[in-house]
């Protein structure tokens, strides 16, 4: 059962999810029993308690374990949605090597170089995104993993970089309103390195491969809505947060969903003091670990939604 989200269905009323120990404190206390019905993911339907393999056995007799700890959730999650604990939560560099502060730095300068210069950049990108990706830590201790080749989308890579000179060069010549021109192709070249990416990135446990399933033209109008909000001063933390959200929604073949729980004042301030911390030049390897670290640690994965008591 390891790792399984749990629910309970209790006299017509559907609760959960429940951690495999959350689900035998309940047992044990009586709140769920032989009769109760219980679904996880992998189940086609709801299921009396004592009709699942080892679930009541492996309870009874034994002392309750420490309930597990929630965390608030902060304007990223809806009224009505699942607790989150905190073992939910990815974790970027989980040693806590505080001292280690520039491999993240230099590896970034690598990549922005490599934009600069255009051929390096399908085999930069890669070689960051694994580095990156292998100090991801996820629910149950397991470790992330990426695939990426540069041969893969070399061609991508490359489009991506000479749009960038693109950009710069319209923003000089017809003032930047203009480089709003290169959204649409910037957009479509973002979806295909997302594609790419979530088809590369693996972990232990996995049901079936990662897919993103966003459409193109959801994708362009994030692109534009970006911009355009910073005429708000403010709003554009919440447009990035709520474009967050729209991308785990979209990520598919995880046997638990994507979430993103940060709200529009958290991200606006930690970026606001990212930003003026890079201002300090050798403040900029602490200040980009501490985002990293911080907006890596706003994604969770939670437990699928339970199919409706009404089914059973």
């Amino acid at each position: 059962m390891a790792d399984r989200q749990w629910y309970t269905a209790i006299e017509g009323k559907q609760d959960g999810p429940f951690s495999d120990q959350r689900l035998r404190e309940r047992i044990a206390a009586g709140t769920v029993r032989a009769d109760t019905l219980v679904w996880c993911d992998g189940m086609s339907n709801w299921a009396k308690a004592a009709e699942i393999p080892g679930l009541m056995s492996s309870s009874q007799g034994a002392a309750p374990p420490m309930p597990a700890t929630s965390v608030p959730v902060t304007g990223g999650v809806a009224a009505g949605a699942p607790t989150i604990s905190e073992d939910d939560y990815l974790v970027f560099d989980p040693q806590r090597r505080i001292d280690r502060v520039w491999p993240l730095f230099w590896r970034l300068i690598v990549v922005v170089l490599s934009i600069v210069a255009v051929i390096p950049l399908p085999w930069a990108a890669p070689w960051f995104l694994r580095w990156f990706v292998e100090r991801i830590e996820l629910p149950g201790h397991r470790r992330a993993s990426f695939a990426g080749q540069p041969g893969d989308i070399w061609y991508i890579f490359i489009l991506y970089a000479l749009l960038s000179y693109g950009s710069a060069a319209l923003s000089l010549l017809l003032h930047g309103l203009f480089s709003l021109l290169l959204i649409p192709l910037n957009a479509f070249l973002a979806l295909l390195i997302t594609q790419w990416f979530f088809a590369n990135l693996d972990w232990p446990g996995r049901r079936a491969p990662l897919q993103f399933t966003g459409g193109y033209w959801a994708m362009l109008g994030w692109s534009v809505l970006a911009p355009i909000s910073f005429i708000s001063i403010i709003g554009w933390a919440w447009v990035y947060t709520a474009w967050a959200r729209w991308m785990c929604r979209n990520i598919k073949g995880a046997n638990r969903r994507f979430v993103f729980t940060a709200g529009g004042w958290s991200y606006l301030w930690r970026t606001v003091t990212f930003v003026l911390a890079s201002y300090l030049l050798l403040g900029i390897p602490f200040a980009l670990r501490w985002y990293a670290r911080w907006l890596v640690g706003q994604f969770a994965l939670i437990g699928e939604a339970a199919p409706s008591v009404a089914s059973v």
